[in-house]
């Protein structure tokens, strides 16, 4: 007689499921992008991001709140939010400094695996230039003619 296997569910696919960046996301596309992120813990009072500072890792909050640093002004990200995506995607200096208000857990992704996730999925891609562009138009004050 075969034992029965019932399937168990990945905790980092279920948590990926719940950040809205990656709601759309299938099964494989999940399991995708779980295999590519670290998973870290991440104490009170940590700076993730130093504005003006080059390089680092994009971050994906599942628990805990982060303290945002840039203009217009300071704002606080939680689970589901997430960060250092502009940095990543043009190699250029960091737009703001992001210091971690709670014990936080995120998922990491370093360089070489976000545009790994990029260019496995376009909607994933089209969701970050979308955010990118809202940033950028917060930060941006409209010409007036």
């Amino acid at each position: 007689m075969r034992a029965k296997l019932r399937a168990v569910a990945d905790p980092r696919l279920e948590r990926l499921r719940s950040v809205p960046l990656f709601g759309s996301c299938t099964e494989k596309e999940l399991a995708f992008i779980a295999s590519r992120a670290d998973e870290v813990d991440i104490p009170a009072g940590r700076v993730l991001t130093e504005k003006g500072k080059s390089g680092g890792d994009f971050f994906i909050i599942l628990d805990g709140r982060a303290e945002v640093d840039a203009a217009p002004g300071k704002r606080t990200l939680g689970a589901g939010d997430f960060f250092g995506e502009i940095a990543l995607i043009d190699n250029g200096p960091r737009t703001a400094t992001v210091k971690a208000a709670t014990p936080m857990r995120c998922l990491v992704l370093g360089h070489a695996q976000f545009r790994d996730v990029l260019h496995q999925n376009g909607e994933i891609a089209v969701k970050i230039l979308r955010a990118v562009t809202e940033r950028l138009r917060a930060a941006t004050p409209l010409a007036t003619g």
